[in-house]
């Protein structure tokens, strides 16, 4: 399906959703949840909206489903970059308390978080903890190339993303503790 010339951005992606959507839907939700294939699903339609060559793709419904399984890949990589992290936080905390590596590998257990939990619990940081996180855990920035992409110095980005990492690392704990389970991580984000 090619955009007429007479047809905007916006009318041109609606039409490309009024006729596309559930089957991109379908495939997003065998891969994952309701809600999270929902969000996937319109995300493929916002980045459709802001690509800069829209005009002049020939878009089908096997380009949208490559879209949505590219977002899926990207959300499931940075969920399972944060476990890892998390779980390395942990351990380091761990060994600082305790001081007997070996001990604590023993007694270290991974941390189990699903995607629903790592995403609920990056919603209780401040906005500003979770930009620091992101840019520079997530998307692997310096801490120099994200001061200056947020507009403050060295030393608050890396304020930000302790107290970021700590938070996450409280709540990965309570979330971990087998008598509070996902309710210890909705109680202790509250």
């Amino acid at each position: 399906m090619k955009m007429t010339t007479n047809e905007t951005r916006a009318d041109f992606v609606l039409r490309l959703f009024d006729q596309y959507y559930d089957r991109v839907y379908a495939f997003t939700r065998r891969c994952t949840t309701t809600d999270v294939g929902e969000d996937i699903t319109q995300e493929v339609f916002v980045r459709l909206l802001q690509h800069p060559r829209l005009e002049e793709l020939e878009l089908s419904v096997s380009y949208l489903i490559k879209v949505a399984h590219n977002l899926l890949r990207r959300r499931y990589a940075r969920s399972a970059r944060l476990r890892e992290l998390l779980d390395t936080a942990v351990r380091d905390d761990l060994r600082q308390r305790h001081g007997d590596p070996e001990r604590v590998t023993r007694q270290a257990e991974p941390i189990g978080m699903d995607n629903f939990q790592v995403d609920e619990a990056m919603e209780s940081l401040t906005e500003d903890e979770r930009q620091a996180l992101r840019l520079i855990v997530q998307d692997g920035c310096s801490y120099q190339h994200a001061a200056s992409a947020l507009g403050v110095t060295v030393t608050t980005i890396n304020n930000w993303k302790h107290r970021g990492l700590g938070k996450l690392r409280r709540l990965a704990e309570r979330a971990s503790t087998p008598e509070r389970g996902r309710e210890g991580l909705v109680a202790a984000s509250a």
